[in-house]
């Protein structure tokens, strides 16, 4: 059976990816299972400098799964780049990077240096929901959007998807913004919104109040679609 698919332009034997933030750099699974089956793997959110997330609380269990509020807690674009991208280059898989900023500027810089990198593409992050500035903060608007994608798009020549939120009125609109501005795919959706309250404390359990929804049985995977070609899930 014939399985490759060209997503965006990125070129995978099969449709078979990991959703961002659930594998992070997939060191603890290659233990468990062969990563050179996927089709590709996209990475824990990756920014230009180290961040330490948000403080503690960040996960708790409800009835029907869990929430978590990890704020992109990574190494940066550098501790990837010399120690994350060449584990990953071992195995016959493509490498997408998932790429989250907390400015415009920032999000520029980052993929300047990835654009350098021997990685297949980039998945914009404009949807997470646990940090406070950045992200989801640009995701919400066409305005905010479009812009943010457009200065990437001048210094990045690798393939470009762009992470969606759940969280606006109109996700078509956003989606739109995407496409006007010459990215070659989107990626649907990051998560939900959660909150679980503590009614002995009577305040919301997680330290960021609100938290994305991980689902019994389910987990924060998304679909990509490529603007122009091929969809993968």
């Amino acid at each position: 059976m014939k399985t490759e698919v060209n997503l965006a332009g990125i070129k995978m034997k099969n449709p078979v990816t990991v959703a961002s933030g659930t594998f992070g750099y997939g060191r603890e699974f290659s233990n468990f299972f062969d990563l050179s089956k996927l089709g590709g793997i996209i990475t824990k959110g990756t920014s230009l400098k180290p961040r330490s997330g948000n403080k503690p609380s960040r996960v708790c269990e409800t009835p029907s799964g869990m929430l978590n509020s990890i704020g992109l807690q990574n190494p940066g674009v550098e501790y990837f780049a010399q120690n994350d991208l060449p584990f990953l280059r071992k195995f016959d898989t493509a490498i997408i990077v998932n790429a989250c900023g907390s400015s415009i500027e920032e999000y520029v810089e980052l993929c300047k240096v990835l654009n350098t990198l021997d990685i297949d593409g980039v998945e914009l992050n404009l949807s997470c929901p646990n940090v406070k500035a950045g992200c989801m903060a640009f995701g919400n608007t066409y305005e905010g959007v479009k812009q943010v994608t457009q200065e990437v798009r001048k210094v990045l020549d690798k393939p470009l998807i762009v992470k969606l939120t759940p969280n606006v009125t109109d996700i078509a609109s956003i989606a739109k913004a995407v496409e006007d501005a010459g990215a070659d795919g989107v990626s649907l959706i990051n998560t939900l919104l959660g909150m679980k309250i503590d009614v002995d404390k009577k305040r919301p359990v997680l330290a960021n109040n609100t938290g994305r929804t991980f689902w019994s049985g389910h987990s924060s995977s998304s679909c990509s679609y490529g603007l122009s070609s091929g969809t993968s899930c």
